[in-house]
């Protein structure tokens, strides 16, 4: 295992390589790692009808994908109303299910 000074010497000869990450402590913590900075994302979420029988049986989740993608949240149509049934913010990389015994939508961190 490398010394505290070791391991930040070789954080810091590294750091070109790595804007807008964060140091974190790795899965086993035992080292510090440049890691995800924990940004904020985007989520909208649309009931969608794909049969046509007047029942929103799926969700279809829209992010910014890490910031990488800019994003509409209303209609371009004038009215300026909502593309998305709801939405918020938080933290990346957060995945969506619906729990198909319960019909609970469930989220994993």
């Amino acid at each position: 295992m490398a010394t505290k000074a070791r391991i930040i010497a070789d954080i810091v000869s590294d750091m070109a390589n790595n804007q807008t990450k964060a140091i974190v402590v790795n899965d086993a913590g035992n080292d510090l790692v440049y890691g995800d900075a924990g940004t904020s994302e985007f989520y909208g979420f649309k009931f969608v009808d794909t049969n046509s029988d007047g029942v929103a049986e799926d969700l279809q989740v829209t992010t910014t994908n890490g910031g990488a993608d800019n994003i509409a949240i209303t209609n371009a149509d004038g009215t300026a109303s909502d593309l998305f049934d709801e939405s918020f913010f938080a933290s990346r990389n957060l995945t969506f299910s619906i729990n198909a015994t319960t019909g609970n939508l469930e989220v994993t961190v």
